[in-house]
Protein backbone atom coordinates (compact mmCIF):
# COMPACT_ATOMS: atom_id res chain seq x y z
CA UNK A 1 0.00 0.00 0.00
CA UNK A 2 2.69 2.11 -0.88
CA UNK A 3 0.64 4.28 -3.18
CA UNK A 4 -1.48 5.57 -0.06
CA UNK A 5 -0.16 9.08 1.40
CA UNK A 6 -2.00 9.99 4.10
CA UNK A 7 -3.25 13.01 6.56
CA UNK A 8 -3.20 11.71 9.76
CA UNK A 9 0.48 8.90 9.87
CA UNK A 10 -0.83 5.87 8.53
CA UNK A 11 -4.38 6.27 8.98
CA UNK A 12 -5.93 4.39 5.78
CA UNK A 13 -9.70 5.46 6.26
CA UNK A 14 -11.55 8.64 7.27
CA UNK A 15 -15.20 8.75 8.27
CA UNK A 16 -17.06 12.25 8.61
CA UNK A 17 -20.08 11.40 10.58
CA UNK A 18 -22.97 13.87 11.18
CA UNK A 19 -25.32 13.79 13.74
CA UNK A 20 -28.65 15.83 14.73
CA UNK A 21 -28.39 17.78 17.72
CA UNK A 22 -30.71 20.67 18.90
CA UNK A 23 -28.59 23.41 17.72
CA UNK A 24 -28.42 21.89 14.38
CA UNK A 25 -26.54 19.03 12.45
CA UNK A 26 -22.96 18.34 14.00
CA UNK A 27 -20.12 16.86 11.69
CA UNK A 28 -17.20 14.91 13.21
CA UNK A 29 -14.20 13.45 11.91
CA UNK A 30 -12.71 10.36 12.87
CA UNK A 31 -9.42 8.88 11.56
CA UNK A 32 -8.81 4.80 11.78
CA UNK A 33 -6.53 2.18 10.06
CA UNK A 34 -9.03 -1.26 9.54
CA UNK A 35 -13.40 -0.44 8.70
CA UNK A 36 -13.69 -2.96 11.51
CA UNK A 37 -12.53 0.41 13.90
CA UNK A 38 -15.48 2.79 12.86
CA UNK A 39 -17.90 0.42 14.63
CA UNK A 40 -16.92 0.98 18.24
CA UNK A 41 -16.22 4.81 17.33
CA UNK A 42 -20.27 4.77 15.99
CA UNK A 43 -21.39 2.74 19.58
CA UNK A 44 -19.40 4.56 21.81
CA UNK A 45 -19.68 8.36 20.22
CA UNK A 46 -23.25 10.71 20.32
CA UNK A 47 -26.03 8.49 20.49
CA UNK A 48 -26.39 6.41 16.79
CA UNK A 49 -30.10 7.56 17.20
CA UNK A 50 -29.23 10.80 16.05
CA UNK A 51 -27.14 9.24 13.02
CA UNK A 52 -27.88 11.52 9.87
CA UNK A 53 -24.58 10.25 7.92
CA UNK A 54 -21.79 8.00 8.36
CA UNK A 55 -19.24 9.19 4.92
CA UNK A 56 -16.08 7.09 4.52
CA UNK A 57 -13.28 7.70 2.23
CA UNK A 58 -9.99 6.60 1.67
CA UNK A 59 -7.58 8.75 3.83
CA UNK A 60 -6.04 10.47 0.45
CA UNK A 61 -4.47 14.10 0.33
CA UNK A 62 -5.94 14.24 -2.79
CA UNK A 63 -8.98 13.17 -1.91
CA UNK A 64 -8.31 10.14 -4.38
CA UNK A 65 -8.18 12.54 -7.37
CA UNK A 66 -5.34 11.63 -8.52
CA UNK A 67 -6.29 7.70 -8.35
CA UNK A 68 -9.09 8.44 -10.01
CA UNK A 69 -8.20 11.43 -12.77
CA UNK A 70 -8.59 11.18 -16.51
CA UNK A 71 -4.90 12.67 -16.91
CA UNK A 72 -3.68 9.49 -14.25
CA UNK A 73 -5.64 6.64 -16.81
CA UNK A 74 -4.22 8.39 -20.19
CA UNK A 75 -0.52 8.11 -18.74
CA UNK A 76 -1.03 4.85 -17.91
CA UNK A 77 -2.70 3.98 -21.31
CA UNK A 78 0.54 5.43 -22.58
CA UNK A 79 2.96 3.57 -20.93
CA UNK A 80 1.40 0.15 -22.26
Amino acid sequence: MSNIVTLHGDKRWKAVIEYRTDEGPMSVEHYFEEISDLHPVIEHGPDWNFLIRCTITLNRSDNGEEQNSVEKALREERTR
